[in-house]
C-alpha cells in the first residue's frame, strides 16, 4: 500500500500518545471523553501536505491517531474501579502497574479481533451510517482545498494553553476548593424512627468540594457534546455533590 508510509505511521503514533493522554486527563477530570478523530484528521491534514503527503496517508495517520482515545477510555473507566474496590492494594509498579499494562494490551488485541469480525457488515450496511467517519472524510477532502480548519485548530490550542498557563501562574483563580461541614462531626445525631426509644446514630462530617473550574478543556467538551448533554452532565453533578454526597457524609461521617 503506497499510503502506508513511515511518516504517516510516525505521525499517527505521535498523535496516539498525545490525544490518548489528553483524553485520559479529560475523562478523569470531566467524566467524559471526546472523539479524537477530528483533531487527528485536522493535524494530519496540516502536517502531511508539507511533505506532499496524499489524502490516503492522512487517513492512515488519522486512523492510527484515534487509537489512543479508545485505549484511554477503556483504562480510566475501569482501572480506578480496581483501586476503589481494593482489589489492588496500591498502584505501585509491582502491585498494579504491570497488571494494568497487561490488561490494556490484552483488551486492545481483543478489540481489534472482535471488530474485524463485524467490520464488513458495519461498514457496508447502508442502515448503519457512520457520521463520525463521514465527517472525518469530509475534513480530509476539505484539506485538499485549503488549511483553514487547521488554522482554527492551532489557534484554539494556543488560546487554551495560554489560559491554562495564566491560571497556573495565579493570575486568576482557575479552581476553588470549598470546605463544607455537614452537621457537626461527633455531635450531630439521627433518630431512627419516631418513637422516643428509637435508636440514635451519631452523624455529621466534613468534606471539600470543588467549585466549577475555568478550563478551556471543559468549554471544548461542552461545545462538542451540545447543550442537552452538557445540561444532563451538570444536573448529575449537582445531584451527586449537592445531595447524595452530603447525605453520605452526614450519615457515615463518624465511620469514614
Amino acid at each position: 500500500m503506497k499510503e502506508f508510509t513511515l511518516r504517516a505511521v510516525l505521525l499517527g503514533l505521535g498523535m496516539t500518545v498525545v490525544l490518548g493522554a489528553a483524553n485520559a486527563y479529560l475523562g478523569l477530570r470531566a467524566g467524559i471523553t471526546i472523539a479524537a478523530t477530528y483533531p487527528a484528521a485536522v493535524i494530519g491534514m496540516a502536517v502531511l501536505p508539507i511533505w506532499n503527503g496524499s489524502v490516503l496517508e492522512e487517513n492512515i495517520a488519522r486512523t492510527s491517531g484515534t487509537i489512543g482515545e479508545g485505549i484511554a477510555a477503556g483504562a480510566i473507566f475501569t482501572i480506578p474501579a480496581f483501586l476503589m474496590a481494593k482489589a489492588w492494594p496500591s498502584f505501585s509498579f509491582a502491585d498494579a502497574y504491570l497488571k494494568t499494562t497487561a490488561l490494556i494490551m490484552v483488551g486492545s488485541v481483543l478489540g481489534v479481533l472482535f471488530i474485524s469480525l463485524v467490520r464488513r457488515g458495519m461498514v457496508e450496511d447502508p442502515e448503519l451510517p457512520f457520521p463520525e467517519s463521514v465527517a472525518a472524510g469530509e475534513i480530509h477532502k476539505a484539506g485538499r482545498r485549503g488549511a483553514q480548519a487547521a488554522k482554527y485548530l492551532f489557534w484554539n490550542i494556543g488560546v487554551g494553553g495560554l489560559v491554562y498557563i495564566l491560571g497556573r501562574f495565579g493570575l486568576f483563580a482557575a479552581d476553588q476548593d470549598i470546605h463544607l461541614n455537614v452537621g457537626t462531626l461527633g455531635r450531630s445525631q439521627v433518630r431512627l424512627g419516631t418513637a422516643a426509644d428509637s435508636n440514635i446514630v451519631v452523624a455529621g462530617g466534613a468534606s471539600t468540594f470543588a467549585a466549577p473550574s475555568v478550563s478551556p478543556a471543559y468549554l471544548g467538551v461542552g461545545y462538542i457534546i451540545g447543550v442537552r448533554l452538557a445540561s444532563i452532565q451538570f444536573a448529575g453533578s449537582v445531584l451527586a455533590w449537592g445531595l447524595i454526597v452530603p447525605l453520605l457524609i452526614f450519615l457515615m461521617g463518624p465511620r469514614l
